[in-house]
């Protein structure tokens, strides 16, 4: 044994020797990792500020909710950091640190209004090529108050204050240079504000009014319409008995003006409501947002089913069907239905046994008059999943981890049948209930 570990720290010995490296290589090799020493005297520089009474609160809202973020405020190519505080007097603020060769130093300083940072954003506003700051400041649970601030030398300026539940940042108008889109509710429905500036620092603001029943917004965007138009989505309930209730508001900007393109003169309502939580969504992978109407389908039994219709919006208000679907949200898959089906189209949940759900399509036989099966999709979950979505004429569609979809025609198919069942089938994914893109 003493024989055999000599051998092993020789070998040990000539590899180090050979690949040449150092002792106090070979000691790095094993020592932790250390960060630049930029970032150590920057983290000095903001412990200075937790030392005076201040403490992190980094921005509640959006997608940068980072207590230090790095960015490049002024384009000369080196970011600047910005760390978010609540100071010693419960404001909150925002710490700028300038990079100059290896070491940070305090830029500037915004202090804010209310209790907390909800969102922030960084955008060029006025084609300078500079920066500015985008802050809604938390007064409340119910209101922020948004402000921009320009940093031109390292002395923020406010350019713009507006009230608002959130904000938004695109080029709605489509000129190369980043708008303003300020979310405001009231009882009333609200509204949404577009705020552009150009290089003198005049702001120009147009609004566009949201349905009047609208209770709450909780879908708030910016997606391209028909023709890749960018349109502002706002999503949420108008009846604050039900969470069901959903409508759709698209504004965009169109000849000069923001308009509201699915609001209805007469009832000043929008006009994509439907009785059925689903929010809108690229339904037909084409990039563009689609619009879904809920329509009952013939539901034996007593049990209510729906068959979705989605709509692609034109800049003028006009729409065009571009899908219909059933969801099948307990279990996890969505089917496209063709458009022959559409008429006297029945939908019925079967469970015949254990592991295993069904989803039965049926339609109006018309030599008889009577309902026939034409499709069935069943869920299988049990340990013999793979082998029982092959028998009695079924065939898999998909499996997803413990789960195996399948189907059975009731007509005899041969492969172009089944595939094209295939081809409409879908599992639901995180963008129905983000109503991300």
């Amino acid at each position: 044994m003493e024989r055999k570990r000599g051998l092993l720290a020789a070998l040990f010995a000539a590899l180090f020797v050979l690949s040449g490296c150092s002792a106090a290589e070979m000691s790095a090799l094993y020592s932790l990792p250390q960060a630049p020493k930029e970032y150590l005297q920057l983290q000095t520089l903001i412990d200075d500020e937790i030392r005076s009474g201040s403490e992190y609160s980094a921005p509640t809202a959006g997608s940068l909710r980072q207590s230090i973020q790095l960015t490049d405020l002024d384009g000369d190519g080196v970011n600047e950091a910005l760390a978010f505080l609540r100071n010693g007097a419960l404001q909150p603020e925002i710490c700028v640190y300038r990079k100059s060769g290896d070491a940070y130093t305090a830029a500037a300083r915004i202090v804010g209004n209310g209790t907390a940072i909800g969102r922030v954003e960084y955008q060029d506003l006025n084609g300078d090529g500079v920066f500015e700051i985008l802050v809604s400041w938390e007064v409340n649970a119910e209101m922020r108050l948004l402000k921009a601030y320009a940093i031109s030398g390292w002395k923020p300026a406010v350019l713009l204050t507006a009230s608002c539940a959130d904000f938004l940042i695109g080029d709605l108008d489509a000129n190369g240079v980043s708008d303003i889109l300020a979310l405001n509710l009231d009882a009333s429905g609200g509204k949404v504000d577009m705020y552009t500036i150009n290089k003198l620092g005049d702001v120009a603001r147009r609004s566009a009014k949201l349905s009047a029943s609208l209770k709450t917004a909780e879908r708030f965007r910016i997606a391209p319409i028909s023709g890749k138009l960018p349109a502002v989505v706002v999503e949420g309930q108008y009846s604050s008995e039900d969470s069901s209730h959903l409508l759709t508001d698209l504004i965009v900007y169109s000849g000069g003006e923001l308009k509201n393109i699915t609001l209805s003169s007469l009832s000043g309502d929008s006009a994509a409501q439907r009785h059925y939580a689903v929010y809108s969504t690229d339904i037909d992978g084409d990039g563009t947002l689609d619009v879904p109407f809920a329509e009952r389908a013939i539901s034996p039994g007593g049990s209510e089913y729906y068959v979705f219709d989605w709509y692609s919006y034109a800049g003028n208000g006009e729409r065009v069907l571009c899908a219909s679907t059933y969801h099948d949200y307990a279990d996890g898959w969505f089917f496209e239905i063709p458009d022959d089906w559409k008429e006297g189209l029945a939908i019925r949940r079967e469970s015949a046994d254990a592991g295993a759900r069904a989803i039965v399509f049926s339609m109006d036989d018309p030599e008889t008059g009577e309902m026939k099966d034409r499709l069935t999709i069943y869920t299988f979950t049990d340990e013999n999943r793979t082998e029982r979505a092959v028998l009695d004429g079924r065939f898999a569609l998909l499996s997803s981890g413990t789960v195996v979809y399948a189907a059975r025609l009731a007509a005899a198919a041969g492969e172009t049948e089944k595939q094209a069942v295939a081809d409409r089938f879908h599992l639901i994914s995180s963008e129905f209930n983000t109503g991300t893109l």
